[in-house]
């Protein structure tokens, strides 16, 4: 037979045992051909864009909805038909062997063209080549059957690819894929997966099977724990490879190597849904939902708690499974469920492990630690705001105000917040309203854009209240409490001399406040006490270099207040005036550990 007689350029050096996977139509085809190429593939090429050499017909295209093509070290499998191009002369053919021909794409074990054609086909493509002797055998050519300096025409059918690649570019850990995963979410470090995994030797013969279990990757459990964390950074749910991985990446218990035939299972997505970011509430994915969509404030949602135990993993007294039905962003469920359930799909499976979660419709009261076990089993969509008229988004934007303050109230800061924040962004861009609706909707804005400054001071988030009031400022600027919590967020933040500037503002529209004086005086006194530091560490330094007499830093500022005698008289808070009735936006109060914080709502 002829197909011997081309083993040196032609065909296989070598028949790697393979799997034949049928390759997922999902992923967009890759590019070039990497930095694997043999001699005969150092050019850097284009497969959209064949060379010069390489003239390609196709004679049946690949199934619709298939793209994917093989890239430099996949396994590929072929049918061919070869002929040389001068008189059609077939010289080799591996229909009439009926055997299908196997090789790694971009090593140089076949011929130029072949690595630069096949690389440009789909599963399934069938398409002619001709090519150029440069593409083929030179000006050598292969005696008898192909002359030299001879053009050769290759029928050529794709009949499937197997991705395989080196994961360390040292052969110590080459993947063969076996069948293609769902999807296009692939984990990452941190993950906890579920796989299953089988070991054997090299030749096939079983060594160990350790079933299917959980798994973290980066956690270094297992002893080849870096070759199978590095295969599944890069798989899908569902995915099935093989890692033949030398001695090294398996320890001392395989010392001819071992091949681990890999699937990974489930991935199970862990976020952090506390609005602080500081994990007191992480949930973790163990049933995908259905689509994209998430329930938003003002949706109606169906959240079935199925289960609550400790930390000990014991079942909470008094816990009564139930299906709870409840507006997101109302306040009706506690908040460990209100924030958990914005970051659910329909259908989705979850574990929740939250610090603190109270629930009296589950029966849940006592405090420490709770883990639930919930399911999204239904969500109904609000109307949308952009499909709202101005009446109607004013109407909304009250409607949730007013809800933003029962949870202020309630003492629900970061819930109110969100509301808050949310009737502030409904009206962010105005200028195409109808007059008498921008004005009723700048001024929702501006109480709205207030009382979020007050639940950003009840939660500590100085910096982000003093945006809150510079936003009001910037078009009112003698707005009193918009200065006077702008002066607290100054305080917290230790900015003293600025919250004594807004506080003297204060001062100058309204003389007899009361709680900005408190604050004026605290903050006279927090300056004082930085001053000390300063003079202090001055000292030291001055010490330090041996000189003296040590100069003052710097002259105290004096702020303008009635003398500290007509202070103190008006130091008494009238306590009914803090349990005052509830306004439009949230009024003062002062705290006791001097700090003056926005009170009601």
């Amino acid at each position: 037979r002829f197909a011997p007689r081309f083993a040196p350029r032609f065909a296989p050096r070598f028949a790697p045992h393979h799997y034949l996977a049928a390759m997922s139509d999902e992923e967009v085809p890759m590019g070039g051909m990497g930095d694997e190429m043999g001699d005969d593939m150092s050019e850097d090429m284009d497969m959209n864009e064949l060379p010069d050499g390489v003239q390609k017909e196709i004679i049946r295209e690949a199934p619709a909805g298939t793209f994917k093509t093989p890239k430099a070290g996949d396994e590929v499998t072929v049918h061919y038909v070869g002929t040389l191009h001068s008189d059609g002369t077939e010289f080799d053919s591996s229909r009439s062997r009926d055997k299908a021909f196997t090789f790694t794409l971009g090593k140089g074990q076949v011929i130029k063209g072949w690595d630069v054609g096949v690389a440009s086909m789909k599963k399934g493509e069938l398409a002619k080549f001709t090519l150029a002797p440069e593409y083929a055998y030179g000006s050598e050519g292969h005696p008898p059957k192909i002359p030299e300096n001879a053009s050769l025409v290759f029928e050529v059918e794709l009949l499937d690819f197997v991705s395989k690649d080196d994961l360390f570019g040292d052969g110590g850990v080459i993947k063969l894929q076996v069948a293609e995963g769902s999807g296009w979410k692939t984990p990452k470090e941190k993950t906890e997966v579920r796989i299953s995994l089988k070991i054997s030797k090299v030749d096939g013969s079983p060594l160990d099977d350790k079933g299917s279990f959980e798994h973290l990757i980066g956690s270094g459990a297992l002893p080849m724990a870096k070759a199978i964390d590095k295969a599944l950074v890069n798989m899908k749910k569902g995915e099935h490879c093989q890692l033949t991985c030398s001695k090294e990446y398996v320890g001392d218990s395989y010392p001819d190597g071992a091949v681990l035939d890999l699937i990974l299972e489930e991935m199970y997505e862990m976020m952090d849904v506390s609005p602080a970011k500081d994990q007191s509430l992480m949930k973790k994915q163990v049933k995908e939902g259905e689509g994209y969509e998430k329930p938003k404030d003002s949706f109606k949602a169906f959240l079935r708690v199925e289960s609550a135990t400790d930390s000990e993993g014991k079942a909470v007294t008094g816990f009564a499974a139930k299906t709870l039905e409840f507006v997101v962003g109302d306040g009706s469920v506690c908040d460990a469920l209100e924030f958990a359930v914005t970051e659910m799909k329909k259908g989705e499976r979850a574990i929740l492990t939250a610090a603190v979660c109270q629930e009296a419709q589950l029966g849940l009261t006592q405090e420490g630690q709770v883990i639930l076990t919930l399911e999204l089993e239904e969500f109904e969509k609000a109307k949308d705001t952009w499909d709202m008229s101005e009446e109607e988004k004013l109407e909304f934007g009250a409607a949730r105000k007013d809800v933003g303050a029962k949870l202020f109230k309630a003492g629900r800061f970061q819930l109110a917040l969100e509301r808050y924040k949310k009737v502030a962004d409904l009206f962010s861009y105005i200028d195409n309203y109808k007059e008498e609706n921008k004005a009723k909707a700048a001024e929702m804005k501006k109480v709205c854009t207030l009382n979020k400054a007050a639940c950003q001071l009840k939660l500590k988030l100085f910096p982000e209240a003093k945006e809150s009031c510079n936003v009001v400022l910037k078009d009112s600027s003698d707005n009193v409490k918009a200065l006077f919590r702008r002066a607290q967020a100054d305080f917290g933040l230790k900015n003293y001399m600025d919250c004594i500037r807004d506080v003297k503002k204060v001062l100058e529209f309204d003389p007899q406040n009361r709680e900005a004086r408190v604050l004026a005086k605290d903050a006279q006194a927090g300056q004082k006490e930085e001053d000390k530091k300063s003079k202090g560490l001055f000292g030291k330094m001055c010490q330090a270099l041996g000189k003296g007499p040590i100069p003052e830093p710097y002259k105290e500022k004096k702020f303008d207040l009635e003398d500290e005698a007509d202070m103190a008289d008006d130091m008494e808070v009238d306590e009914s005036a803090e349990k005052g009735q509830v306004e439009q936006e949230p009024a003062m109060e002062v705290k006791s550990d001097g700090v003056a914080a926005a009170a009601g709502a």
